[in-house]
């Protein structure tokens, strides 16, 4: 009986250590299982800019100009990154213009655009691992507009994602905002009709909103058929004449020189406005006729041309797809004060009127302050344009403007301008517009805003 029990006690510890032993192999096959390598991604973003690079290796550029960025985001890892989401953090003072290409093999998996301010951010992506033969990448290039303001400025980017990954952020983009002059032009007419044998009256309008004098500027223009220079009726704007060139009576082609047009100081830039007449011959026939306009200058100013500017219908009961009005909120504002513009695009055509861009010719020692509320057929709408503060010459756009038939469709832009000491009395104010497909007449405020002393 004892020898049995002794035999039961031997046999169940072998059986204990035969199950022990099992224990030990599965728990190591467990954690042989664990110890292969894991799948994971590594996102290596590059960063490069279409701006021309100095001996610094930075891209130098003018205030205001357009600079176009291309972020890659490569994965070279094992694994694929999910659920991507990519932020360009722009330099203080840029702002996001328009998306250029979308290039890579990443897959969309849901759609995520840049909203109308801030940084740019897009989304959302799965970048997939590199199959060996080639990385797989994402491929971003974008337009921005500059900063006004010189100086150094470096674009970083940012990324998020559903799980943890690897990121090697490379190198920013370095840009330079040169302390060089910035020219923009515009040329408006003041009324949208004339009749044949009557006059027509234009203004042009040059803003330097760079840090830097732009040196020896001169206007030219080029009339329409049947319309002959007159006379200047007028120069305004805080330019300096150096030279003094005015056209001849009667010429098709007349160009004034030239200014000395000063950089911008405390956000007001420099600025060079002529008003001048154009005579319609008796035989133009009836028809909406546009000018082209150009600005050059000396060291090395790039020339400027404008065309298709500037049009006026001529002729009785002529047809203008789409017109212009510019009108203050109250009829007064006092010296050193505000006053608030609304300006009305309307198409009254069968087809959508594209690109359409808006410009407000300010009255002299008026400048732009702040944008209240852009809208279409009353809805709130967005401008990628950007006026800088201060601006002379605010512009908008581009919109795309509903047909608008019987009814009419309608673009409204309300915006405040400060005033400075300017001179007492009314200042009539100038606003055109242009367009890919439609014909666009300016027009200027029928009652202008009186200036008073307070």
């Amino acid at each position: 009986m004892e020898q049995s029990t002794r035999e039961k006690r031997r046999d169940r510890a072998a059986h204990l250590r035969v199950l022990a032993g099992l224990t030990l192999l599965t728990l190591g096959g467990l954690a042989l299982a664990g110890c292969g390598p894991a799948a994971s991604s590594r996102l290596v973003i590059t960063q490069s800019s279409d701006v021309p690079s100095g001996a610094d290796h930075k891209g130098h550029l003018a205030p205001g100009a357009f600079a176009g960025i291309t972020i890659s985001i490569r994965n070279t890892g094992s694994g694929p990154a999910r659920g991507l989401t990519v932020e360009d953090l722009l330099p203080s003072g840029f702002h996001f213009y328009e998306l250029t290409t979308l290039g890579g093999n990443a897959i969309r998996t849901s759609v995520s655009d840049p909203a109308p301010t801030g940084n740019p951010r897009w989304g959302t992506w799965t970048v997939p691992a590199g199959d060996g033969v080639r990385e797989s990448a994402l491929v971003l290039s974008f337009r921005v507009q500059a900063s006004a303001r010189p100086g150094d400025y470096q674009n970083q980017v940012k990324l998020a994602t559903d799980s943890s990954v690897e990121v090697d952020e490379g190198n920013p983009v370095a840009l330079v905002v040169e302390p060089r002059p910035a020219l923009s032009l515009t040329t408006a007419a003041t009324s949208a009709q004339v009749t044949t044998g009557g006059t027509a009256t234009y203004v042009v309008s040059v803003a330097n909103t760079g840090s830097a004098t732009a040196k020896g500027v001169a206007v030219s223009v080029s009339l329409p058929p049947g319309f002959l220079y007159q006379a200047t009726s007028g120069y305004e704007g805080n330019s300096t004449r150096v030279e003094s060139i005015d056209p001849p009576s009667n010429s098709l082609l007349p160009l004034w020189a030239s200014w000395d047009v000063p950089g911008a100081v405390n956000g007001a830039p420099g600025a060079l406005r002529l008003t001048f007449q154009a005579r319609v011959l008796p035989a133009v026939q009836p028809g909406l006729y546009s000018l082209t306009s150009t600005i050059t200058g000396v060291n090395d100013i790039p020339a400027q041309t404008i065309g298709n500017s500037a049009p006026v219908a001529v002729g009785k009961g002529t047809t203008i797809p789409v017109l212009m009005t510019v009108a203050p909120t109250g009829p007064y504002a006092v010296q050193n004060g505000t006053v608030t513009y609304t300006i009305t695009v309307e198409n009254d055509s069968n087809d959508a009127a594209q690109a359409v861009t808006v410009t407000d010719t300010l009255p002299q020692g008026f400048s732009y302050a702040s944008t209240n509320a852009i809208a279409i057929n009353g809805k709130p709408a967005a401008s990628r344009l950007q006026p800088g503060g201060g601006s002379a010459t605010p512009q908008w756009g581009p919109f795309t403007l509903p047909a608008g038939g019987f009814n009419g469709s309608v673009l409204s832009i309300t915006f405040t301008v400060k005033l400075g000491a300017t001179s007492l009395g009314p200042h009539p104010n100038v606003v055109s517009g242009n367009s890919s497909n439609a014909q666009i007449t300016g027009a200027s405020d029928q009652t202008p805003v009186v200036v008073t002393a307070g």
